[in-house]
């Protein structure tokens, strides 16, 4: 945008400054309203002199204002500073830019400003150029290839944590097996029972009706847990009122819950002799509240407090059915608390 900015100081000031304080001419005002950028005259303390119309239009000034008002406060107050030090490195006879915004009618715009010193034959600055040009367009496309992004290496993040996960039940699934069994020969049946349950979870997390009795609004959450926890029956204890889950929160419920049992097959009640996992809901003031409470028979392994990324993805489902999350180490082992809303949030 430099050479732009430089054909319009020529223009602006073709003899120089000692002719012209700013733009007269109908004919050369007339060019500058054409331009779709934002042309500013800037006296060096900061003043608006004068603007082309796109730059009236942007800022909200009116056409046929008198001008002379200071520059930065038109500006939203997020961009003061970098305005300020980008002015400052103008007077002092330097090219500037910083990115900038605008709002107008509730419409936010994106710009790079370029502000050139425009000095006399002795090299004195006495009037600042700026010509902002809106980038609105590529923000918001950077912003959209940002977020790509993002998904795209949190997908391979969970992707990588879901097949380590994997691996961890199994030998999680054969190491119950074998306690539960009576006699060795018992083992491969009831680890051919428990991998069926599992993978019956696995598929209630892409096509939830797979775990029967749900009907087009909402399903108990009773029978969700034990769906979920049918690999693990003899781990944990479940109780509470009947309560209600609308069909919206039931994948990423289903999802919370299998996040927390792999992580019990990992480090918590599920690996341990004796270990346990109580769990109990209730309905209060809109809200379900679930709590998942671990005790382990045995210390726990400092490694199971370090966050992770299943960590992170415990709070993201949480936080995509409109609930909070609250999780404690304590000395029996690891206590979660979900709170989600009970009722359908209209959109």
């Amino acid at each position: 945008m430099e050479h732009v900015a430089r054909a319009i100081k020529d223009l602006v000031f073709p003899h120089g400054l000692s002719t012209a304080a700013g733009p007269g001419l109908s004919f050369e005002r007339a060019m500058l309203d054409a331009s779709v950028d934002c042309i500013k005259v800037i006296t060096v303390d900061g003043r608006l002199m004068t603007m082309n119309r796109a730059g009236c239009i942007a800022l909200g000034v009116p056409e046929d204002s008198a001008f002379g008002m200071p520059w930065l406060p038109l500006l939203p107050s997020v961009v003061h500073a970098a305005g300020a030090q980008a002015l400052q490195e103008a007077r002092l006879g330097r090219t500037a830019r910083f990115p900038g915004c605008s709002e107008n009618d509730g419409e936010t715009r994106y710009w790079d400003n370029l502000l050139t010193p425009v000095v006399d034959d002795a090299g004195q600055v006495h009037i600042i150029l700026c010509v902002s040009r809106d980038v609105t367009v590529k923000r918001l496309l950077e912003r959209k290839l940002e977020e790509a992004v993002e998904r795209e290496q949190l997908l391979a993040q969970e992707i990588r944590h879901r097949v380590k996960n994997l691996f961890s039940v199994v030998f999680g699934l054969i190491s119950i097996a074998e306690k539960e069994a009576s006699q060795s020969a018992d083992v491969p049946r009831i680890l051919r029972e428990k991998l069926a349950s599992f993978a019956r979870v696995s598929d209630a997390i892409f096509e939830p009706a797979s775990i029967g009795n749900i009907d087009d609004a909402k399903t108990d959450i009773g029978l969700i847990v034990g769906s979920v926890l049918r690999p693990f029956e003899n781990k944990y204890r479940a109780e509470g009122p009947p309560c209600m889950v609308p069909r919206h929160s039931l994948t990423p419920l289903i999802l919370f819950l299998h996040e927390l049992a792999t992580n019990s097959i990992k480090y918590g009640a599920f690996s341990a002799d004796g270990g346990v996992v109580h769990i109990t809901w209730t309905a209060k003031d809109g809200a379900i509240v679930l709590k998942w409470s671990e005790i382990c028979g045995a210390p726990v392994p400092e490694t199971a407090r370090d966050r992770g990324f299943g960590t992170d993805m415990v709070e993201r489902l949480a936080r995509s059915i409109g609930g909070a999350v609250k999780s404690e180490w304590v000395p029996n082992g690891l206590v979660t608390e979900l709170r989600f809303p009970e009722h359908v949030q209209e959109a």
